[in-house]
């Protein structure tokens, strides 16, 4: 896990549309989890807030620096609990 993967998953998320695809359509958090993987994407929240950070103040264009912010929210969204118990358990344990 790390924060070089968090930069790759930013860079890849502004121009892989597949990626976001298979990412929205992933039922849980292991969906997710196990996407990310298939495509040697391994980081943790901490790294990615990291990588985020640091992508955000290399923007030069308050544009850019739009479009990061909206990535992040999507991606916010996107990692919130899934269904009335989310997915406490780790990601071995669902059995996806």
């Amino acid at each position: 896990m790390t924060i070089g993967d968090a930069l790759t998953f930013i860079d890849r998320g502004f121009s892989d549309s597949g990626l976001r695809k298979r990412l929205n359509a992933a039922a849980s958090a292991c969906a997710r989890e196990k996407v990310l993987a298939e495509e040697n994407l391994s980081f943790t929240v901490h790294d990615f807030d990291e990588a985020y950070h640091h992508r955000l103040t290399q923007c030069q264009e308050e544009e850019d620096a739009d479009q990061l912010k909206e990535f992040r929210m999507w991606w916010a969204l996107l990692s919130q609990t899934d269904g009335p118990d989310g997915c406490a358990r780790p990601c071995a344990g669902c059995g996806e």
